[in-house]
């Protein structure tokens, strides 16, 4: 629970879609700056399984209940600190309570490739999924919120890691935040 309002450390927020790199760069931001990571992502797939639904599924098919008891998860995490919130809305969910918003981005092409080795599927097959599921996440969050998370002047700094290979991803990402928490006063 959180103490009288109080938080008890950094909150820094890695937002973005599915391949861009979130999980990398929230888990290397934690391991920097001593936090703890949770991603909103891991929440749902509990979710799904607890209801014995295939995670496709059950994303495409969710009650708006399932977001709004995800988004309140992340705002009590935010108000509390000592955390890296990864998920695609979670910058925009916890909004003044970030210490830092990240918003990772990454080209289409470049999020199949990944995707694809992750799952072991094909390009095509992954680009498809990113594809409906990109556009089925954005669809819903437009009609929960009026936005889906990816309006970059949200955020206090964004990332694009097409480019980038894992280590200079971390590397970069740990300098901007570090950068942003000087400048804010927040934490060095």
């Amino acid at each position: 629970m959180v103490d009288s309002g109080i938080k008890r450390g950094l909150t820094i927020t890695v937002s973005g879609w599915a391949g861009v790199g979130k999980g990398t760069v929230a888990n290397a931001l934690a391991k920097d700056l001593g936090l703890k990571v949770v991603a909103m992502g891991d929440i749902f797939r509990e979710m799904a399984r607890e209801r014995r639904i295939d995670l496709e599924r059950f994303s495409a098919t969710r009650e708006d209940e399932i977001d709004h008891q995800i988004d309140k998860r992340c705002l009590e995490l935010a108000r509390e600190g000592g955390v890296v919130l990864d998920g695609r809305l979670t910058g925009m969910i916890a909004g003044d309570l970030a210490d830092c918003k990240l918003l990772i981005k990454c080209d289409m092409e470049q999020k199949a490739e990944r995707v694809a080795k992750r799952e072991d599927i094909s390009t095509q097959e992954a680009r498809k999924r990113l594809e409906e599921r990109d556009a089925n996440d954005s669809a819903k969050y437009i009609s929960l919120y009026g936005a889906d998370g990816s309006q970059q002047d949200i955020y206090d700094a964004v990332i694009d890691t097409t480019h980038l290979d894992i280590e200079a991803t971390k590397s970069e990402a740990i300098k901007v935040v570090r950068g942003i928490l000087r400048r804010k006063e927040s934490y060095f």
